[in-house]
């Protein structure tokens, strides 16, 4: 028990950032946010920064841009998930 205690208070979350432009689709990484809220904290932050954008359109975690039809989504995860590797299909093996 002690041992699962010890790993929640190791995880660590990192705030993906992906772009998407008519030309490209680009993800960053912003990892070892000490916490959910703290890596939730940091996606609000910058989302209040767009806002002084006339062009930009919000979404929950995302803003878009009809100016230059560019997008940027912000997602949370525990560092040990990266959202660039391809989901498993359910019912397929390889």
């Amino acid at each position: 028990m002690k041992k699962v205690c010890c790993l929640g208070l190791l995880l660590t979350w990192t705030l993906w950032t992906r772009t998407q432009t008519p030309t490209s689709d680009s993800w960053i990484a912003a990892p070892n946010l000490g916490s959910q809220a703290k890596c939730e904290a940091s996606m609000k932050e910058k989302l209040d920064v767009w806002k002084q954008f006339k062009d930009s359109k919000f979404g929950k975690n995302s803003v878009t841009f009809t100016d230059n039809n560019s997008t940027m989504t912000y997602v949370c995860l525990p560092d040990a998930d990266d959202p660039r590797k391809p989901k498993p299909v359910k019912g397929k093996s390889y």
